[in-house]
């Protein structure tokens, strides 16, 4: 998700060439994440929130790995078309983890007899900062070992890299995300007997 926003202005200044499109795609970018928060929080109540994260995140996969193939001689409509289906996706990776995180504090509730909220939202913010650093600083070095100078003219490798790490380095983490929700055992039928089990004991501790 910090790639997003870290290698985009690269993406524009020295792949495109076009730094005044920045705003625009920003913009564009963070609209049609807004527009898509409530939407996917609607789809979220009725499937299982795995499979709406596994969905939104091979939707923003897809729509990324476009970027790789537009060229800066193409109109820059083609590039505000792409950029809010991307944030389409965005918004659901933003959203489902934290949506799900109450439902994992619920489950550990049944197994410990303890509401734990505070731990496991620290501990998923501090996990969640320290990948995107992680991300980031990864792909950064990338850039060095390609040559990239900031504020400089760049070389061709150099933009080579910014094209294919803006689109590519987004889908690689997306994928492995993608490979771990599959295995997320909490369905809505789970989290439903969780709910009641927990209703059931609260019951019978009054």
């Amino acid at each position: 998700m910090d790639l997003a926003g870290s290698l985009m202005i690269l993406y524009t200044t020295y792949w495109l060439g076009r730094t005044e499109d920045f705003e625009i795609v920003m913009l564009l970018f963070l609209g049609s994440t807004a527009i898509a928060l409530p939407v996917w929080l609607r789809l979220s109540r009725g499937h299982d929130k795995a499979n709406v994260f596994i969905f939104g995140a091979s939707w923003w996969m897809v729509f990324s790995i476009v970027l790789i193939f537009i060229q800066p001689s193409w109109p820059a409509w083609i590039l505000y078309v792409s950029i809010p289906l991307v944030g389409v996706g965005y918004a659901v990776v933003d959203l489902m983890p934290w949506s799900m995180v109450g439902e994992v504090i619920d489950e550990d509730e049944l197994q410990s007899g303890e509401r734990r909220e505070g731990i496991y939202n620290g501990v998923f913010t501090f996990v969640r900062k320290l990948g995107g650093a992680l991300g980031v600083f990864l792909v950064m070095g990338l850039l060095d070992l390609a040559g990239f100078v900031q504020g400089s003219e760049q070389t061709e490798l150099a933009r080579q890299a910014i094209r294919c790490l803006t689109s590519l380095a987004p889908a690689v983490f997306l994928g492995l995300a993608i490979w771990l929700a599959r295995g997320y055992p909490l369905t809505r039928a789970a989290h439903a007997r969780i709910l009641s089990q927990l209703a059931e004991r609260d019951r019978e501790a009054d």
